[in-house]
């Protein structure tokens, strides 16, 4: 496990991963340490994972998200978005600093009627690196892009807007960075660009996102594909935008 990067010295790292309940590969055996170890291979700051299950008996009962925290010396905090058998399933957040205030936002069903669809939530906290607040948040949307896009427009332009900047919204969007990149640019956010995400085997479709408020800047970005999960995780390099190049 490397060092950590600060928000003062290299910037700071983050990625955005749906872990696809801890599976090696797409239909492998779930192994916990093994994701663990992957993601400490980040070197990352802010770790988003989605699509993590804690307690249920699919995963043997494990805390994934805690297991690969406690590997890669972060915290955590996790957020459920449903009950699933045996436990709970939702998003979660690994920080190289501190947590603080962290809440589960229900996120709008479409259409509202059909209230048995799956609940999608985003998973925010005001999280601290080498002492720089950041407020994040994380979330996984519908896949149809008739939903996710009016869960994104609710998030983006009804629900974050008034709470703290600088933000960082990531996650798994189910979204084409053609539309995304339109979605932040009107709540005052920038869509970072990057290439295809998922399927991880030959990705096709850029469907994983980081979204910038105006004080930070993407220096870089990779798109980078592991052992876990069927999707590659996305890793994004900030800066204050207001720091030297």
């Amino acid at each position: 496990m490397g060092g950590c990067r600060a928000w003062e010295a290299d910037g700071v790292r983050v990625v955005s991963f749906n872990i696809h309940h801890g599976t090696v590969g797409r239909r492998g055996p779930v192994d916990p340490e093994q994701l663990g170890a992957v993601c400490a291979s980040f070197d990352a700051d802010v770790i988003a994972l989605q699509e993590v299950d804690r307690d249920t008996y699919r995963t043997g009962r494990a805390d994934l998200a805690a297991v690969a925290a406690g590997i890669c010396g972060m915290a955590h905090v996790f957020g459920s978005s449903r009950w699933y058998p045996g436990g709970r399933y939702g998003n979660a957040l690994l920080v190289r600093g501190t947590i603080t205030a962290p809440t589960v936002t229900k996120l709008p069903k479409v259409p509202e009627r059909q209230f048995w669809r799956e609940q999608r939530t985003a998973l925010e906290a005001s999280v601290s690196v080498d002492g720089r607040p950041v407020r994040v948040a994380a979330t996984h949307l519908s896949v149809p892009t008739a939903q996710n896009g009016v869960q994104l427009d609710w998030l983006l332009r009804r629900h974050l807007p008034g709470r703290p900047w600088p933000q960082i919204v990531l996650g798994d969007l189910n979204r084409p960075l053609s539309m995304v990149r339109d979605d932040a640019a009107a709540a005052g956010l920038q869509a970072v660009e990057h290439g295809a995400t998922f399927p991880v085997t030959k990705p096709k479709r850029a469907i994983d996102h980081v979204l910038l408020s105006p004080e930070l800047r993407a220096l870089s970005a990779e798109v980078r594909p592991t052992a876990m999960s069927d999707h590659a995780a996305l890793v994004v390099d900030l800066a204050w935008a207001d720091d030297d190049a």
